[in-house]
C-alpha cells in the first residue's frame, strides 16, 4: 500500500497538469487541488476498499444566514435532493445506483454524500449527479411549497423530545450574538413563511465554486476523477461580490444565561454549557483530551460524583461540541420526575467545577490520549470515517488540520491541559437550561481562530499503512470464506472466517442461548437487569477497573446473560474474553446500582406514558396478543410493565444470574486475522463458566392470529405538535415460504425506499411526512411475519395522511406493480445485498444466523437467486394474496 501511495502521490501532478487542476497541497497520502473558480477537490485514496464516497460539501450553515432566513442552509439541503438537469429526482438516481446516501446540514457547512461499490462507472456517474446538484439544480416553487412542510414536520418531531428541546434552548442561552445561537432547523414561521425568491438568493449567495468542494475518498482512478470531475466543475462561476464570510464575536462579558423548560417528561434535567475557544484551538483540544476522565460512563469522575456516591442523579453524560469559531464543554445530569432540578444543576456545576480545579493526572491523561490516538488510527484506515474528518477540518479552515489536530494531541503536556481547565470551566458560570442577585462570574473571552495556514507550516504526514484482504463480492464469496470449526460438545457450534480487515481488528460474538418458556415466566424483567448489572464487573473487579482493562485491551464490548460481542485487536480478544468470563463466574450485582437502574426504567416508563406515540404503539401491540398467558414474549400493557418493574427485586435478579449466567447453548462466531487454534482456544476459555442448571429450549412465538379487533386506534395528548402513524397486519408466514420472497420485494415497492410510493406520494408529492417507510420481518421458525407501515407528520395531518396511505394500499392490490418498478426493486435489492457485504462488523453476526437456522452459503446464494427470478405477476399475486384480505390495523398517537 505504501508503494501505490508512493506512486499516486508522483504521479498526481501529471495527472493534473492534463485537465483544469491546479495541485495545491499533499500530506498523508491525501492531496488536494484547485479550479480557477476557486472549486477545491480532495483525494483520499485507499487503494484495498470496496467502495468509494463521493461527498459535496458547500460552506454554508446556519450561522451564515440572515433576518428570516433561519433554517434556509437546512431547506436548501432538501430542496437539493429534488431535480437537477435532466434528473428530475435526485433521490431516484442515487437509489437506482446502489448508492448509500445522504445530505447534512449544521451550523459550518451543508454536505451531500453517497457511498458506491469501486466500480469506475459508478464513481462517475455519482460525481455527475454531484456536479448536477451543485450546477443545474431545478428546484421550484411548488417544490418548496411540498418541502417546507416536511421541513416542518422535522422541526416538530424534535419539538415532542425534550432532549431535542434542552439541546437547542442550550445552543441558545450560550450564545448571545453569534450564529452559533440558532438551531440549524430554522424558526417555524421562516419555515413556513420564507418566499422562494428568498430561498433563491440564498442558493445564489452561497452555492458558489468558491465556497465549496468535492472530497472524493475509498478506491477509484485518480486521473479518471481529476479528469471527470474538472470538466464538470469548472464551467461554474462565481457570482460578482466576495465570498460569504462572518466576524460576529461573542462579548467577553456576555451574562450568565438560564432557560427553564416545563414539560411532562417524567424526568428532570439540568444541562450546562461553558464556552471554549474553536475547534483547532490547542486549549479547546486540551479541554477535549482530558474529557474522558470526566464524562467517561465506567470511570469519569462525574457519574461517581453525582451517581455512584451522591446519588443525585440517575444518569449523567458530558462532552465537547466542537465547531470551528466556538466550541462548548456540555454537561448534563438526570433524575426523576420528582427531582428538584436548581440543586441538580449547582451540583452538577460544582462536580465540572472541581474537576476542572483538580485537574487530570499523569495516569489518566496517557490512558486517555493512548485511546485518543487509537481511535484517531483506527479512523485514518477508514475511507467513511477519514472522509467526515476531512470534511470537519475543511470548514475549519482546511483539510490539513485534521493532522494537525493529531499532532497537537500527541504534544500536550498535563500542565497544559490542566491550565486549560482551570482557565475555562473552574470558577466560570456556565450557560444552563432548567436572575440571580450578585456578582458576575467570571466568562474568558476566547480568541480569534488561528490562521489554519499558520497552524500547518510546512509540515508533512505519512500516509497509513496496513495489509488488508479484499472484501467479498457475493454472498457466495463470502461463504466460501466460512470454516465450520468442530467442537466436542453438541451444545456449541464454531464458525470462523479469517481474514485481515479493513482496520486490523477481529470479532468473536457468542450468542448464549439460554432458558424455554417455562423457566422464564414472569422473570424477563429480573433477567433483563442481570444482564445490565455485567457491566458493574465481578470476580474481584469493578466498574471502573473493568472499563480500564478493556480500554487498554482497546476491546469494544457488549455483553448480557446471552450475549458477549467483542472488537479487539486479533491479539486481544482472548484476555479481553477471558476478562468477562471472570466477571460472569461471579458478578458484584450490587444493589445501589440495582436501585439506581430500577428507578431509571420507571423513570423511562412514566416518560412513554405521556407520550402519544408510545400509548398508541402499546395498544397496537396488545391487538396482536396471541400468546399463551405468561408466555415470556407477550406484550404487556405499560401499568403492568411498571408493576413489573416495582416489584422485581436484587434477589429475583440474583436468582436470575444464578439460574441462567452459566454456559448454556452456545453459537460462536469469530472474524479476524485467526485460525482454527484461536478459535478452540476461545471454546476452551468458555468452558470454564458452570454449565446452566436450566435446560435450554427455543422458545416458539404462536401462529399469527387468525381474527382481530381491527378499529383504529386513536391516542390524543395535549401539546404534541407531531404525530406518528402505524399500519400493523401478522400474516401467517415463515420467511423460507414460496410467497415471501415475491412479498418482500412488494413491501420495498411500497415503502422501502426513495423512490418507494408511500414515500413519493405523502413527502414528495403531499408534503406531508418527514419519515415514510413498510417494512416486512419475518422468522426463519414461526409463521408469524410482521408488516409495518410507517409515517411521521404533523398532528393536524394524521387523519389526512393515515387515509392517503390506505389509499396508496388501495392502489397497489388494485392496480400492482408495473415491470419496470419490479425491475428497478430487484437491482435496488441485490445492490443492497451486495452493499451489506462491505460491513465486516455484521460477518460474525451471520455466522451465528447461519448456525441458528442451518443455512450456508448456498442458501444465500439461492436467495440471490431467488430474487433475481422475481417476476411482475409472481410479485402482484403474492401482494394481493396475502395483503388482498389481511387484517390492517391503523394507530394514531398525536397532539390535540
Amino acid at each position: 500500500m505504501r508503494r501505490l501511495v508512493f506512486l499516486t502521490l508522483a504521479l498526481l501532478p501529471a495527472l493534473a497538469a492534463a485537465t483544469p487542476w491546479q495541485p495545491e497541497a499533499s500530506a498523508g497520502g491525501f492531496s488536494s487541488y484547485r479550479l480557477a473558480n476557486g472549486f477545491r477537490l480532495i483525494l483520499a485514496p485507499f487503494p484495498d476498499a470496496a467502495t468509494t464516497r463521493i461527498e459535496l460539501l458547500v460552506k454554508t450553515g446556519s450561522k451564515h444566514e440572515g433576518y428570516g432566513e433561519t433554517g434556509m442552509a437546512h431547506l436548501l439541503e432538501h430542496m437539493l435532493f429534488k431535480g437537477a438537469g435532466r434528473r428530475p429526482d435526485l433521490k431516484r438516481e442515487l437509489t437506482a445506483l446502489g448508492a448509500t446516501w445522504n445530505g447534512t446540514t449544521n451550523t459550518d457547512r451543508t454536505n451531500f454524500f453517497a457511498t458506491v461499490r469501486a466500480d469506475p462507472d459508478k464513481i462517475d456517474e455519482a460525481i455527475r449527479i454531484e456536479a448536477d446538484r451543485f450546477l443545474r439544480p431545478t428546484f421550484s416553487a411548488a417544490d418548496l411549497a411540498s418541502e417546507m412542510t416536511v421541513v416542518r414536520n422535522e422541526l416538530e418531531r424534535h419539538d415532542n423530545d425534550p432532549a431535542s428541546l434542552i439541546s437547542r434552548a442550550l445552543q441558545r442561552q450560550s450564545f448571545f450574538w453569534h450564529g452559533y445561537g440558532r438551531p440549524t432547523i430554522g424558526a417555524r414561521s421562516d419555515i413556513e413563511n420564507a418566499p422562494f425568491s428568498a430561498l433563491q438568493a440564498f442558493h445564489r449567495r452561497h452555492y458558489r465554486p468558491d465556497n465549496a468542494a468535492l472530497i472524493v475518498t475509498g478506491k477509484f482512478d485518480a486521473a479518471r476523477v481529476l479528469e471527470l470531475s474538472g470538466q464538470l466543475f469548472a464551467e461554474a462561476k462565481n457570482p460578482a461580490a466576495p465570498p460569504p464570510t462572518t466576524w460576529t464575536r461573542e462579548d467577553p462579558d456576555r451574562l450568565q444565561q438560564r432557560a427553564e423548560i416545563y414539560r411532562e417528561s417524567g424526568s428532570t434535567v439540568a444541562a450546562a454549557a461553558w464556552l471554549l475557544p474553536g475547534s483547532s484551538d490547542r486549549q479547546t483540544l486540551a479541554v477535549g483530551l482530558a474529557l474522558p476522565a470526566l464524562c467517561a460512563d465506567s470511570w469519569g469522575s462525574l457519574r461517581r460524583s453525582l451517581v455512584d456516591e451522591q446519588k443525585l442523579a440517575l444518569g449523567v453524560a458530558c462532552a465537547v461540541q466542537a465547531r470551528p469559531e466556538y466550541a462548548l464543554l456540555v454537561a448534563n445530569a438526570a433524575h426523576g420526575k420528582d427531582a428538584d432540578a436548581a440543586s441538580l444543576a449547582a451540583a452538577l456545576r460544582e462536580a465540572v467545577g472541581k474537576f476542572a480545579r483538580d485537574g487530570i493526572d499523569a495516569a489518566q491523561l496517557q490512558r486517555v490520549r493512548s485511546a485518543h490516538l487509537r481511535r484517531l488510527a483506527r479512523a485514518r484506515l477508514a475511507p467513511e470515517a477519514t472522509a467526515n474528518r476531512l470534511s470537519a477540518a475543511e470548514v475549519a479552515g482546511d483539510w490539513r488540520l485534521s493532522f494537525v489536530e493529531q499532532d497537537i494531541i500527541s504534544e500536550l503536556t498535563q500542565d497544559e491541559i490542566n491550565a486549560a481547565l482551570r482557565h475555562w470551566i473552574a470558577g466560570v458560570a456556565p450557560a444552563e437550561v432548567l436572575l440571580h442577585h450578585g456578582q458576575p462570574a467570571r466568562m474568558p473571552a476566547p480568541p480569534a481562530p488561528e490562521d489554519p495556514q499558520r497552524l500547518i507550516g510546512e509540515r508533512d504526514w505519512p500516509a497509513p499503512t496496513l495489509k488488508i484482504d479484499p472484501l467479498p463480492q457475493s454472498t457466495a464469496a463470502l461463504a466460501a470464506a466460512i470454516q465450520k470449526i468442530p467442537l466436542d460438545d453438541p451444545s456449541a457450534t464454531a464458525s470462523l472466517i479469517s481474514r485481515r480487515t479493513q482496520d486490523g481488528m477481529a470479532w468473536l460474538t457468542i450468542a448464549n442461548d439460554f432458558g424455554n418458556v417455562d423457566a422464564l415466566r414472569d422473570r424477563l424483567t429480573a433477567c433483563q437487569f442481570a444482564s445490565s448489572l455485567l457491566a458493574e464487573g465481578g470476580g474481584g473487579i469493578d466498574r471502573a477497573e473493568l472499563r480500564r482493562r478493556l480500554e487498554i485491551l482497546q476491546a469494544r464490548v457488549s455483553h448480557s446473560l446471552g450475549w458477549i460481542s467483542l472488537q479487539a485487536p486479533p491479539e486481544n480478544l482472548a484476555p479481553a474474553l477471558e476478562l468477562l468470563l471472570t466477571v460472569r463466574r461471579a458478578p458484584n450485582l450490587p444493589a445501589a446500582a440495582f436501585e439506581r437502574d430500577k428507578a431509571a426504567a420507571i423513570a423511562r416508563l412514566e416518560t412513554a406514558a405521556r407520550q402519544p406515540a408510545a400509548l398508541a404503539a402499546k395498544q397496537l401491540a396488545l391487538r396482536f396478543d396471541n400468546y399463551p398467558a405468561r408466555h415470556p414474549a407477550r406484550p404487556r400493557p405499560l401499568d403492568e410493565q411498571k408493576r413489573e418493574l416495582q416489584a422485581v427485586t436484587l434477589d429475583d435478579v440474583r436468582r436470575c444470574s444464578s439460574d441462567f449466567g452459566g454456559r448454556s447453548n452456545l453459537r460462536i462466531g469469530v472474524v479476524g486475522d485467526l485460525g482454527e487454534d484461536e478459535v478452540r482456544g476461545f471454546w476452551q476459555a468458555l468452558q470454564s463458566l458452570p454449565k446452566a442448571t436450566v435446560p435450554y429450549e427455543r422458545i416458539a412465538s404462536p401462529t399469527a392470529p387468525e381474527r382481530i379487533d381491527t378499529r383504529d386506534i386513536v391516542v390524543a395528548l395535549p401539546r404534541f405538535p407531531n404525530a406518528d402513524i402505524t399500519g400493523r397486519a401478522m400474516l401467517p408466514l415463515r420467511d423460507d415460504a414460496d410467497d415471501y420472497l415475491p412479498l418482500a420485494l412488494a413491501v420495498r415497492l411500497l415503502g422501502g425506499d426513495a423512490a418507494s410510493r408511500l414515500r413519493v406520494r405523502l413527502r414528495e408529492q403531499e408534503g406531508l411526512a418527514y419519515s415514510v417507510s413498510a417494512s416486512l420481518s419475518a422468522s426463519a421458525f414461526d409463521a408469524r411475519a410482521g408488516l409495518t407501515i410507517e409515517a411521521s407528520v404533523a398532528s393536524e395531518q394524521a387523519e389526512k395522511a393515515r387515509d392517503i396511505l390506505r389509499e396508496e394500499l388501495a392502489r397497489a392490490l388494485a392496480e400492482g406493480f408495473s415491470t419496470a418498478e419490479v425491475d428497478a426493486g430487484i437491482r435496488n435489492w441485490l445492490e443492497q445485498r451486495r452493499q451489506s457485504l462491505q460491513s465486516e462488523g455484521s460477518y460474525s453476526l451471520r455466522l451465528l444466523h447461519a448456525q441458528l437456522t442451518g443455512r450456508d452459503g448456498a442458501w444465500e446464494a439461492a436467495r440471490d437467486a431467488g430474487i433475481a427470478a422475481l417476476t411482475r405477476e409472481r410479485v402482484n399475486a403474492a401482494l394481493r394474496r396475502h395483503l388482498g384480505q389481511a387484517e390492517l390495523v391503523w394507530a394514531i398517537g398525536k397532539g390535540e
